[in-house]
């Protein structure tokens, strides 16, 4: 174990200056950037986890109420779903999103969603794929012309950082970590 976990860190140090094809069997993807302009930004509504809290105020209504007559757990389950579907409702606040259609150099279009609305039309943006994905402004002038290999070197760095950090998001097992994780995820996939 301690072998290969030398020969790790030799291939990565040797490696540093790899391109992201060879760096990709390490990590077990490829991560891919490319760049857009933002060509639409339009309000939408977010589908509603209020069907899933009905759901189990429902099933909570019947299973408080399993030993009552039956008209009595009809009406435990439907107010059990009405009030799970009110509170999921509640607690969800305002669940409106942001659509944002890009468009790539090579004419390509692709739309996503998030409840952020950091973008603007006519914004030049990088669009990094990998295990995750990450959206976030960029030069305009990186949108107007091929990028120069340092400038593209320095944003694959940039990404990998930003994709690392959302693999320690997701394991982080304590609050502790978490909050660190999140932190670390705000600063290097700002956007």
């Amino acid at each position: 174990m301690v072998k290969q976990l030398r020969i790790y860190v030799l291939l990565l140090l040797l490696g540093g200056c790899a391109s992201s094809q060879q760096s990709a069997s390490l990590r077990g993807y490829e991560l891919r950037i490319r760049y857009a302009e933002v060509t639409d930004v339009t309000r939408v509504r977010m589908p509603s986890a209020a069907p899933g809290g009905a759901m189990i105020g429902g099933f909570t209504g019947l299973i408080l109420s399993r030993n009552s007559s039956s008209r009595t757990r009809v009406a435990s389950g439907v107010g059990g779903a009405a009030l799970g579907a009110l509170a999921t409702r509640a607690m969800e606040g305002d669940n409106r999103g942001y659509s944002y259609t890009l468009r790539f150099p090579d004419r390509s279009t692709s739309r996503f969603v998030t409840e952020k609305g950091y973008l603007r039309q006519g914004d030049c943006v990088i669009v990094e794929e990998g295990q995750f994905a990450n959206v976030r402004r960029v030069a305009s002038t990186l949108c107007e012309s091929v990028p120069a290999q340092e400038i593209e070197t320095k944003l694959l760095m940039d990404a990998e950082l930003c994709h690392a950090a959302k693999s320690e998001l997701l394991a982080a097992s304590t609050d502790e970590a978490l909050n660190a994780a999140a932190r670390k995820v705000e600063v290097l996939c700002q956007y």
